[in-house]
This record gives C-alpha cells, sequence and structure tokens, in this order.
C-alpha cells in the first residue's frame, strides 16, 4: 500500500509539472503572436483539461 501512494504522489507531481510547463509555453506562443492571431494553443489548453479529466477517471477505476 505505501508503494501505491509513492507512485501516486509521483504521477501527480508530474502532471502538475506537465501541465505548469504546457501552460506557459502556450502563454508565452499566444504572447509572441500578433492580437487576435491564435495558434493551435486554443485546441491544447482544452484537450489538457479532458486529459486531467481522463486521468481522474482512470484513477476512479483503478481504486
Amino acid at each position: 500500500m505505501r508503494l501505491h501512494r509513492i507512485v501516486r504522489d509521483v504521477i501527480i507531481f508530474l502532471l502538475g509539472a506537465t501541465l505548469y510547463g504546457f501552460i506557459s509555453e502556450a502563454v508565452k506562443a499566444s504572447a509572441s503572436r500578433e492580437v487576435g492571431n491564435f495558434g493551435g494553443e486554443v485546441l491544447i489548453l482544452p484537450l489538457m483539461a479532458g486529459l486531467v479529466w481522463l486521468g481522474w477517471e482512470l484513477r476512479k477505476n483503478y481504486k
């Protein structure tokens, strides 16, 4: 049971670090564009929310 908690904590930590990296890079890319010109970041941010939701659903089934 202890190993399960350690693995869970590592996964949650990596998820947070990855989300932070994706969001910061998307903000940097959006800031470097002209006003009103959106790129693929507009699609990536909702996809990240979907991935978090999917992970949460998998977590519920894992328990």
